[in-house]
């Protein structure tokens, strides 16, 4: 799910980006291929919740919520192990993790958790797996006991428990769209192999961003997806079959911080 970090933990609080800004991706046009009239409303909807402000972490909860005990370093390996734990569960939804470390930052947002393994790896435990569950609410599959016990050295049952707090810890406000959800909506009109090719590769520079504490709260979902898929066709040389600019209501030029940020967390070339 998430690409391997190939920075020095400790300097994971160094991309800086833009902040939230409503001007930006307000107005768009959905496009020629746009047959539903439906899309405008579900585009609206999408953006408006995204702009709702209890969907978004404070940028400042180490330093405020967390008092200082908990550091970006700390956060980026939690956000790794939040990866290995979801593939050793295998078969969950995709953007499964994405949505999980979204929760886990709202949560450590309003919050105080203890700043050792045990205490945050219940609660990254439990994110993932009510991320799991927004991301595929029809199934109903439980957390395998092995993992669990695995990773945590706890049960399936006390997880569970922390699922529920987690729920009113984030005001049972959890359908927000994330980075993921945008990438995905942009692209539902792809149809050539190639354009799945920079889709697949959008949503990888997507789930790098993870790991970095410098995305968090400080700049929109949409605007993160739109860089990732400026990024991707670039890096690729695809002609997508529409612009998109057109498409995510971005202009490259408004998201070069962000661009330029996702730059800096490629693999580097080895000489």
């Amino acid at each position: 799910m998430l690409l391997q970090p190939t920075y020095d933990p400790l300097q994971a609080d160094v991309p800086a980006v833009h902040p939230f800004s409503p001007a930006v991706g307000a107005k768009r046009n959905l496009g020629r291929n746009c047959a539903d009239p439906y899309e405008p409303d579900v585009d609206a909807d999408l953006r408006a919740k995204e702009r709702d402000t209890r969907e978004h972490p404070d940028a400042d909860y180490m330093s405020k919520m967390q008092q200082g005990h908990l550091s970006t370093s700390m956060r980026a390996e939690l956000v790794l192990w939040m990866d290995a734990f979801a593939r050793h569960l295998g078969g969950l939804p995709e953007g499964t993790l994405c949505r999980a470390v979204v929760y886990l930052d709202r949560v450590l947002s309003v919050r105080p958790v203890p700043a050792h393994d045990e205490a945050l790896q219940l609660v990254a435990a439990a994110a993932v797996s009510l991320g799991a569950k927004y991301e595929q609410s029809a199934s109903g599959r439980r957390l395998d006991a092995q993992v669990v016990e695995a990773f945590l050295g706890t049960t399936v049952h006390a997880v569970e428990e922390m699922e529920g707090e987690l729920v009113m810890d984030l005001s049972c406000v959890m359908d927000g769209p994330t980075a993921y959800t945008f990438v995905e909506h942009f692209t539902r009109f792809f149809e050539r192999e190639d354009e799945f090719l920079v889709r697949s590769l959008a949503l990888r520079l997507v789930n790098l961003t993870l790991a970095f504490f410098g995305f968090v709260g400080r700049i929109l979902p949409s605007a993160v997806a739109a860089s990732a898929l400026f990024l991707a066709r670039q890096i690729l040389g695809v002609q997508l079959s529409n612009d998109l600019e057109e498409v995510t209501g971005y202009k490259a030029v408004d998201l070069m911080g962000c661009i330029c940020s996702l730059v800096e967390l490629l693999p580097r070339k080895k000489l």
